[in-house]
């Protein structure tokens, strides 16, 4: 115990260790990895500290967003790491990393003129450490869904000349979504295949294949290898007047003898077994380790988006039973029934959502078949049946 007489002889040395200076910690960079798109640039700052303390500033002359690291000091190794980064087709010109005598790290993005930018700090999740994540969104940015709309005005143009032949019936657009993609690469196999990028393949093959009957129109909801939000996932899809929704992914398992295929639709009555439950949890887990964090005007739009209706999960469930018997024809099936649960990227009051699990990239063997273009095929071909089956027998008004 501290006496009155104690504390008075030694407290010109606590005064001392007051005022001595802070000692900065070492920037630790883990990895940096940058993901262009026409939309945005996502460049993601994995590091090894758990909390770190910045401030970001925009500036002319030359163009720069600058970004503060308080209580920090960075190595040269730690600097070329992120100075070295591939900065093609991004509006990122140049970057310069140092340190000040105030104990900060200063990094400075060279940009295009009116780029402006989106700065988080996001938390360690699934296999990343805390990472600092800067989206660069350009001036006069490409709108995909506008470039799809203008595209299919102009197509509709140019097959006016057979609109009388083709008068009862108008154009049905599908929203294909490939799911992950950027910074979230979804489930991995044992050979290092990544589910972000074997899920857009199968998109792909997809929209060749629906696109064949010129009474459809296909919308991807990413074409490239960059992040989208689930919240704008369905947004894009709903803004391009999408009439069925359709997100393909691949699934994962602890064990690696799990296999076949499966249907999942949205549930507003809890999930309908605990894997389902478990999947949607996982599925549901994209957004943070894309690099996204909610704030209150997402919260109020999973308001709207968790309004789903009776009828949409009932037309669901009929397309997802079209798709799964059609996949149980190419494939093993993992549940033989469609199976339902909370995700996220299904919550769209008005379009009938189906989420397909194509198989288990988990399974050494089921990850080889992925891999194979001639496989992929046969998915997609699987899938395409069971949607035109679904339009064709429904009673809803395409």
């Amino acid at each position: 115990m501290i006496n009155r007489r104690s504390f008075v002889l030694h407290l010109p040395l606590l005064y001392f260790f007051y005022f001595l200076p802070k000692v900065a910690r070492a920037f630790e960079i883990a990895a940096v990895r940058i993901w262009p798109s026409e939309e945005y640039t996502r460049l993601a700052i994995e590091h090894l500290e758990e909390k770190i303390k910045i401030q970001y500033s925009n500036e002319k002359n030359p163009d720069r967003i600058i970004i503060r690291i308080f209580n920090m000091k960075i190595t040269k190794k730690n600097s070329s790491k992120l100075a070295n980064v591939n900065l093609n087709h991004t509006p990122i010109e140049k970057i310069s990393i140092s340190d000040s005598p105030s104990n900060e790290v200063k990094i400075v993005f060279y940009i295009n003129p009116l780029t402006r930018a989106r700065i988080s700090s996001i938390p360690a999740i699934a296999h990343y450490r805390d990472r600092l994540v800067i989206d660069f969104i350009p001036a006069k940015k490409k709108d995909e869904l506008l470039s799809f709309l203008e595209n299919y005005q102009r197509e509709k143009r140019l097959n006016k000349g057979t609109e009388k032949q083709r008068k009862s019936k108008k154009q049905i657009t599908i929203a294909i979504d490939p799911g992950h993609g950027g910074e979230d690469p979804g489930a991995i196999g044992k050979k290092g295949t990544k589910e972000k990028d074997v899920v857009l393949k199968i998109a792909m093959r997809l929209k060749r294949k629906i696109e064949k009957n010129p009474r459809f129109k296909v919308f991807l909801t990413r074409n490239g290898d960059y992040f989208i939000s689930l919240r704008n996932r369905i947004k894009k899809a709903k803004r391009a007047g999408a009439s069925v929704f359709i997100s393909i992914h691949a699934d994962a398992w602890i064990r690696p003898d799990a296999r076949g295929a499966s249907v999942y639709i949205l549930s507003d009555k809890g999930a309908s077994s605990e894997a389902a439950r478990w999947m949607a949890k996982k599925e549901n887990l994209s957004d943070l380790v894309g690099g996204e964090i909610m704030n209150k005007n997402d919260e109020i739009a999973k308001t709207i988006f968790n309004m789903s209706t009776s009828a949409q999960i009932k037309n669901s469930s009929i397309l997802g039973r079209k798709v799964l018997e059609e996949l149980s024809t190419i494939s093993h099936i993992h549940k033989k029934t469609v199976e339902g649960a909370g995700f996220a990227v299904l919550k769209n009051p008005d379009i009938p959502s189906i989420l397909v699990e194509t198989a288990f990239i988990s399974n050494p063997q089921e990850e080889n078949r992925l891999r194979n273009g001639l496989h992929q095929e046969k998915i997609a071909s699987a899938i395409n049946t069971g949607i035109l089956t679904f339009i064709k027998n429904s009673k809803l008004r395409f």
